[in-house]
């Protein structure tokens, strides 16, 4: 499974986001957010998640590394609007006010405030060559 592409939503006054459909049927009944690189978050569904977790067990062995990583992530799911309520911990890490952005990161989802994203992404004016990455 492979998450792509960029949409823009608000967070409420009750830190509900909209989860578009392309990614919930991805991301499937429940899924996990936590804290991410560069002040974004990061959702995994389930699959994706567990291999992360055994990953971070698996280099980080010590009861506190563990219990800090494990503490900072949320088991989450969609309500019948398509919105996830986010923490408020995650709320203030992300800087999220009202305008995020949510986007597609190949195995994971990203929730970035729109002005980091901005800054992070869309304002970024070096054009980038993939073509070296891909055999077409």
């Amino acid at each position: 499974m492979t998450f792509v592409g960029s949409n823009y939503h608000n967070l409420d006054s009750k830190n509900r986001l909209f989860i578009p459909v392309r990614y919930r049927d991805q991301l499937g009944e429940k899924f996990f957010i936590m804290p991410g690189a560069n002040g974004c978050l990061f959702v995994y569904p389930q699959e994706n998640f567990d291999v992360v977790a055994e990953q971070y067990r698996m280099k980080h062995r010590s009861p506190k590394e563990q219990t800090e990583f494990f503490s900072k992530v949320c088991e989450v799911s969609v309500d019948n609007q398509g919105r996830v309520t986010l923490d408020a911990k995650h709320v203030e890490y992300a800087s999220l006010v009202k305008e995020v952005a949510v986007v597609g990161a190949g195995r994971r989802v990203e929730i970035w405030s729109m002005d980091k994203f901005k800054i992070t992404y869309l304002d970024n004016d070096a054009e980038i060559d993939y073509s070296e990455d891909i055999d077409w």
